[in-house]
């Protein structure tokens, strides 16, 4: 079975998650905080498992050599091991950097899910994993959000951008020595390069790629990509928390009024 984009199957990926987040919510809306957390680390166990899984198929096809793409540093790869910090600690920053960051991006590789269509079918282990730990990642999270789990204030942005600034570039640093002393083009937070057919690409050609020594960097293209990030996050953060705040008051003023 091979993938095609807007089928059924595409059309699932895209709607499904809302609707299981939902159908969760309800399942567990009287239950306590605890109990909410508890499935919440058990959902994000199981997507990690997944990544897990996948990741050793990939080296055993790869006849054990090594290859990037079983380090878990990709951006929804990475959301993972967010998502299960974040309940496990209750950790406000870790929550926020799932829900302005790492939830849009899952949910942007459901919706442009073009690299399914690489594969010669779907009905495979690899690209089962694909598909439900994306949808695993918007379920979580969504869950997480409707459970009130995640709370965020303009403090707790400020922390989230200063963690995504401090993640992006590192994954420049690891980019460029993987490919230094590897020879592996990874491309981790895609601080190397932009994805293929985005409108990223327009960032990328802004400037160009120097090389100092070994360390190659598009000095322009990472600045914007960071300024872009703080943008979307922000207007996540306004339409997910300032907005129904301010709604809120207006109605309660208007209530008040009369």
């Amino acid at each position: 079975m091979k993938f095609q984009l807007w089928s059924f199957l595409h059309y699932f990926m895209m709607i499904s998650p809302f609707i299981i987040a939902y159908i969760l919510y309800l399942f567990t809306q009287k239950k306590d905080m605890q109990v909410k957390r508890r499935v919440g680390i058990f959902l994000s166990a199981v997507a990690l498992i997944l990544l897990l899984l996948r990741n050793i198929e990939i080296f055993i096809i790869g006849n054990y050599a090594f290859d990037f793409e079983i380090i878990p540093l990709q951006i929804c790869h990475f959301a993972n091991f967010v998502l299960l910090f974040a309940f496990y600690k209750r950790n406000d920053t870790a929550f926020g950097l799932a829900f302005l960051f790492n939830l849009p991006l899952a949910y942007l590789s459901l919706v442009f899910a073009d690299g399914l269509e690489n594969y010669t079918s779907i009905i495979n282990f690899r690209g089962q994993a694909y598909i439900w730990g994306h949808i695993l990642i918007v379920i979580i999270t969504i869950y997480a959000y409707m459970s009130g789990f995640i709370n965020i204030n303009l403090k707790k942005y400020i922390a989230v951008s200063k963690l995504l600034t401090i993640l992006y570039i590192l994954s420049l640093f690891v980019n460029n020595l993987f490919r230094i002393f590897l020879g592996e083009r990874s491309n981790y937070f895609y601080a190397e390069h932009p994805e293929a057919g985005t409108p990223l690409e327009f960032f990328f050609n802004l400037g160009n790629v120097v090389t100092i020594g070994n360390f190659e960097v598009n000095i322009i293209y990472m600045i914007v990509m960071i300024l872009f990030g703080y943008f979307v996050t922000f207007m996540i953060y306004l339409l997910s928390f300032e907005l129904p705040k301010y709604l809120s008051q207006r109605k309660q003023e208007i209530l008040t009024q009369n």
